[in-house]
């Protein structure tokens, strides 16, 4: 009898596995079909016709891929959530439709976080907590949080992995990556392995959570310098590779609607205290949070502002660093020849080297998708229709959030200045050899 249950497990483990190799694969095989009969039909169309027949066929493959993300959660929702960003190499229905994973992660049940929490960290969470509350903070692909209460008073939140994650992640990782070799093999216009290649580097990053501490710890270090940025402490004795328990830190939402009233007068501080947060991370220190979007933002009532979740925190290659620096000043001066060397300095390739052209589509990655309606979006589409990307470094993407965000986080706060020119003291500081300096 001692051997049933570990066996009944094994077995039931297998088969959930091939059960989400099968609907990988069904639904691969679907979305090629589709596509292949939309090649042979298009054939006869002309013009808007034509068009039209990829775009249904777009929206049809994205909404598979939508439904397979909600299905099997983990990795595939994460991996939709960044596919959603790479307007760069997907048509604007994938974007379009899988943005929408943002909002789909249903939470665990409060027993089996309790139980993970027990397993990581090997006392009750009666003994590690004074309080734990069931309901969590947030749910998202690869975990959840909840606020808690230490013995000695803190309040802290604890972050708890979902417990089958990690075999799984290697588990999707390998079936994406066998999926996207047979169609580049058989589609050479649709090879999208560095896009695979890079979600499988990025992901098990987020799986370690004590890398996680490490990265929150060094980058609170390094932003100690900077009296208006708060990183939560990481509580020590409380951190495993699957739970992190960190201080937690009263504040509201940066984009939420009572926020921006509250901060109608001083909206423009606010947008330059995050730019000083991302220009110390990115090219003073060479180490930021990688990942970064609103509800990682928190305006504390003091006005001062928090940064959450290092999760995935990239460092950055020295050369890549400079290469920035160069594109923020050259964008900022609005000097054309500079910011084609900046560019190519950073190793981006497209098939037309017009500069034109080039300058259109760096708009790809330094614009939020929200704005300037389907006018913009659809000129982006013509754009890469005429130009496609035929390299951009995964560096240069993050960094491209990063710069999506601010820009983002500055309109709607009335910001005068561009992320580009909030930026450029830091820059400017890198390239002259030089500490940079927040703005008082």
């Amino acid at each position: 009898m001692g051997r049933t249950l570990p066996y009944t497990s094994l077995v039931n483990e297998l088969l959930q596995r091939g059960r989400r190799s099968l609907r990988v694969a069904r639904t691969g095989a679907a979305i090629y079909v589709g596509y292949k009969r939309t090649q042979r039909r298009a054939r006869g169309l002309e013009g808007a016709a034509r068009e039209l027949a990829w775009e249904r066929q777009h929206e049809r493959a994205a909404e598979a891929l939508y439904h397979l993300a909600v299905d099997l959660k983990g990795l595939y929702i994460k991996t939709g959530q960044f596919i959603a960003t790479r307007s760069d190499l997907v048509p604007a229905a994938y974007t379009a439709s899988l943005s929408r994973l943002q909002d789909r992660v249903p939470p665990r049940p409060a027993g089996q976080v309790r139980a993970a929490i027990e397993h990581e960290l090997g006392r009750p969470v009666r003994e590690l907590f004074d309080r734990f509350d069931n309901e969590p903070l947030g749910a998202a692909s690869l975990a959840q949080v909840h606020r808690a209460r230490l013995h000695d008073g803190r309040e802290v939140v604890v972050k708890v992995q979902y417990p089958e994650v990690g075999g799984l992640v290697r588990l999707d990782v390998r079936n994406l990556k066998t999926a996207v070799r047979l169609l580049a093999r058989r589609e050479p216009n649709f090879d999208y392995r560095a896009v695979v290649d890079e979600i499988g580097n990025q992901v098990p990053l987020e799986l370690d959570f004590v890398r996680e501490a490490e990265m929150t710890r060094r980058v609170a270090g390094n932003l100690a310098v900077l009296p208006r940025i708060v990183v939560p402490r990481v509580v020590d004795g409380y951190v495993s590779r699957r739970v992190l328990v960190t201080e937690f830190v009263p504040g509201m939402r940066l984009l939420g609607e009572e926020q921006r009233a509250h901060h109608t007068n001083d909206g423009g501080q606010l947008a330059q205290t995050i730019a000083d947060a991302y220009g110390h991370q990115i090219l003073v220190d060479g180490l930021f949070q990688a990942d970064p979007h609103p509800g990682n933002i928190l305006v504390l009532p003091d006005g001062r502002v928090a940064l959450l979740d290092f999760g995935l925190t990239k460092e950055l290659p020295e050369a890549v660093r400079v290469g920035f620096a160069h594109l923020v000043v050259a964008t900022a001066a609005r000097d054309v020849p500079a910011i084609l060397r900046a560019f190519a300095e950073l190793g981006v390739r497209t098939k037309s080297d017009r500069p034109e052209d080039v300058l259109l589509l760096m708009r790809l990655f330094f614009e939020p998708r929200d704005m300037n309606g389907g006018a913009f979006e659809t000129r982006r589409r013509s754009a890469l229709a005429q130009n496609p990307v035929e390299a951009i470094p995964g560096d240069l993407v993050l960094l491209g959030r990063v710069v999506g965000l601010l820009r983002g986080v500055g309109a709607s706060l009335g910001a005068p200045l561009s992320p580009m020119q909030m930026l450029r003291p830091y820059a400017e500081a890198v390239l002259a050899g030089q500490p940079a300096q927040a703005r008082a």
